[in-house]
């Protein structure tokens, strides 16, 4: 599997693409929850009006689950396993999140896009070091389901970090 993520604002604009159906076979969004709105623009723009009142501009952390495609496929419930971990590792697992599959040329990924403002104490939650703690999701992922981790993941590549 491989994982990629950033923070970021332009709400509207993500949510736009998460469901586009043109570059996507089938977009469908799978999980909401944090939010009043039942759609990701309502969702997102609420996330955005409560970054407001911070200072965060990049109120929101995105995450693409790809499985890797010289393995087998993943299911839904093996996904949704690896975003519990991954939330855990980051501290997100009491933000507002949303969820969204797509099929793209036959193959299904998903995107995860959590809301980084933390209302009770109005304040963005901090993503140090979030890239080595998706590794360490994955690695514990990877080992438990059987699967190999990609080249540049490995913890004996020299280059892994670049």
């Amino acid at each position: 599997m491989i994982p990629k993520a950033s923070q970021r604002g332009g709400g509207q604009q993500l949510a736009t693409h998460l469901l586009n159906a043109i570059d996507n076979e089938r977009a469908e969004v799978f999980d909401l929850r944090g939010s009043i709105a039942n759609d990701i623009h309502g969702a997102f723009a609420e996330w955005e009006a409560a970054s407001t009142a911070t200072k965060c501009r990049k109120y929101l952390y995105s995450l693409s689950v790809n499985p890797d495609p010289r393995q087998r496929p993943l299911t839904r419930d093996e996904m949704r396993d690896f975003i519990t971990r991954a939330e855990k590792q980051l501290s997100l697992d009491k933000q507002p999140r949303a969820i969204v599959f797509h099929t793209k040329y036959g193959r299904e990924h998903c995107h995860v896009i959590w809301s980084r403002i933390d209302t009770d104490k109005m304040r963005a939650v901090q993503l140090s070091h979030d890239r080595h703690k998706l590794r360490s999701a994955v690695r514990e992922f990877a080992r438990e389901k059987g699967l190999t981790l990609p080249h540049a993941m490995n913890r004996n590549n020299p280059d892994r970090f670049k």
